[in-house]
């Protein structure tokens, strides 16, 4: 459905987001029911309210079509942890949701989505923390009251410390078999003394129960000091989406978070340690002992924070031809001298790859056993093709490709749904402008060649560090990374390579930018059709090539297809799904 939004400011500071996909008048849904016909459905599909939880999950059309949801981002991170509290940031989030003064039971929220079809989910990250729930609509003023209160007077009751504590050391546990966080925590541990990167984001039970009570800090005054601090009304952004008008998602917004209070202090910023990583203990070969059996590399740069150029998005437009698969790409070279299996690249934009200090650019490839036994020679073909792109300088033909395939999926997106939605637009408004809340983050909007030519200088091998994963690093990696306890070596970049890469070295012919894409849809004019509305699809063709199924989409229009393929050799049959637009 569209959706219409309106933008508002509360007298204590916070920002919200209204969003409605309300679509008519006299209580009429976007389907044409009625409020009254919508909510009998919601009980018929969903379960009578009063008699608790069914011990079932509603049905999940149900919950695509009746689901309401907020998100409430704070401007407020890990960055923030006190040195000797690390990890308080991702506690304080855990402990504002164990009951508040209006609601004061422990575990209430929860109980209360679980018997209305919700959930609820939270995240920190280095500079944001973002909460979330959904919940049916009918049930959405009350839920939003209770969970607001989370902002306005928690109680973090001291007896739940203990409990939670181990709640988040049970997060940190998980997530230690984790190679990606393994090797985000190992490349923090190269940043400068003192910047927040290096800092442990997790916590666990050593650093917010053991080691606190040995040094006679008092944790839980702690937290109500930082909640205190940073839980402050002019640091949130707010999102909510329901059915209901616009005037009424006001008038709900307004009354409640009015009373989120405004502490009056600036926000935290961290915008003048820039230059993280000019260390010596950056540019360097890493190898590192993964807990997946696999080889793989990983090339990274760390350069000035990327987040202002917002509207060009420079790391993208570079990240997209470093990632392109086709003839003249590095993947492609690669393959054909079987190096390696995948190659993904760019910048993720989450708080590690992209933060107020630096942004970060990676190159991880999938190395097969010769890739490995030659990953000197994958980096140099890696160095080559930037060494092309900065030759060459920006190409507004593929930078227009690149715009255009993003409005098109921008424009033609399927429905998301509405907590992941809500989730990312609040995020989004503590980011962009207000008018680039909702394509800020995905629409390339102008071409800058000199924003690209910046970025891409940067991009050089003497700015590189490397990380070569491997089991067969075993036995050779002597030193531990402290909290993942990865096994890692460190040593300087061949010789022989690095003077290699100082010099004018040549570039491999096989490698080029790629060729104009001629088949980029501009005419999205919906064809009349002669084959009859059917509730199934139905074969329209059917021949020895292959067979051709039809059904039109008379709801959201959207102009999709997808393609099958069926190979068979005699030796090998397989069944393959793909080409989806």
């Amino acid at each position: 459905p569209l959706l219409s939004c309106r933008y508002i400011e509360l007298s204590n500071g916070l920002r919200a987001l209204l969003i409605s996909d309300f679509s008519g008048a006299d209580g009429e849904g976007s389907d044409g029911e009625s409020a009254e016909q919508e909510e009998e459905q919601e009980e018929e599909e969903g379960g009578e309210e009063d008699e608790g939880d069914s011990g079932e999950d509603p049905p999940a059309v149900t919950l695509m079509c009746f689901q309401a949801a907020a998100a409430l981002c704070i401007g407020v991170g890990s960055f923030s942890d006190p040195d000797e509290l690390p990890g308080l940031a991702h506690f304080l989030e855990h402990m504002v949701f164990m009951g508040s003064e209006k609601y004061p039971a422990e575990n209430g929220f929860d109980a209360f989505l679980k018997k209305h079809g919700g959930s609820d989910n939270a995240s920190t990250d280095c500079e944001r923390t973002i909460f979330q729930f959904d919940v049916q609509r009918k049930h959405f003023r009350d839920a939003l009251d209770r969970w607001a209160q989370f902002f306005i007077c928690p109680l973090m009751i001291e007896d739940a410390v203990d409990r939670e504590v181990e709640a988040v050391d049970s997060e940190f546990q998980l997530a230690r078999p984790s190679d990606s966080h393994r090797k985000e925590m190992l490349f923090g541990s190269l940043a400068k003394p003192g910047h927040p990167m290096s800092k442990f984001c997790w916590g666990n039970a050593q650093t917010l129960k053991h080691e606190p009570r040995e040094k006679q800090i008092n944790t839980y005054e702690r937290l109500r000091d930082f909640w205190r601090r940073y839980y402050s009304a002019q640091y949130m952004t707010l999102t909510v989406q329901s059915k209901e008008t616009l005037d009424t998602l006001e008038e709900w917004v307004r009354e409640i978070f009015i009373r989120v209070p405004n502490n009056g202090e600036p926000r935290p910023d961290f915008s003048h340690l820039q230059q993280p990583f000019d260390t010596p203990a950056f540019n360097k070969l890493y190898r590192v002992v993964p807990v997946r059996k696999v080889h793989a590399l990983t090339i990274s740069w760390a350069v000035p924070p990327q987040g202002k150029h917002y509207r060009v998005k420079p790391l993208h437009y570079i990240s997209w031809l470093i990632g392109h698969e086709g003839t003249g790409s590095i993947l492609s070279l690669l393959r054909k001298k079987c190096w390696a299996l995948a190659l993904f690249g760019g910048n993720s934009e989450t708080g590690f790859d992209q933060n107020t200090t630096y942004s970060i650019f990676s190159i991880s490839i999938t190395l097969t056993d010769q890739g490995y036994q030659n990953f000197y020679q994958v980096v140099h073909f890696v160095f080559q093709y930037l060494k092309m792109l900065q030759t060459l300088g920006p190409q507004q033909r593929i930078y227009e490709e690149i715009q255009k395939i993003e409005a098109n999926e921008f424009h033609y997106q399927e429905q998301t749904d509405p907590i992941e939605f809500v989730e990312n637009i609040c995020e989004n408004m503590q980011l962009f402008p207000k008018q680039d809340f909702l394509t800020g983050d995905q629409l390339m909007f102008e071409y800058d060649p000199q924003v690209i030519n910046a970025a891409l200088s940067l991009l050089k091998p003497d700015r590189a560090n490397l990380l070569l994963l491997s089991p067969e690093n075993q036995g050779c990696c002597l030193l531990k990374e402290k909290w993942f306890g990865t096994c890692y070596s460190m040593e300087d970049i061949s010789e022989e390579w690095a003077e290699r890469w100082a010099g004018d070295f040549e570039l491999n012919p096989e490698l080029h930018l790629p060729a104009e894409n001629k088949f980029i849809a501009t005419d999205f004019t919906l064809k009349t059709s002669d084959c009859p509305d059917t509730e199934y699809p139905v074969r329209i063709v059917n021949s020895e090539r292959g067979c051709l199924w039809y059904k039109k989409d008379n709801k959201f229009k959207i102009p999709k297809g997808e393609l099958g393929k069926y190979v068979h050799t005699g030796l090998l049959s397989s069944v393959s799904r793909g080409a989806r637009g």
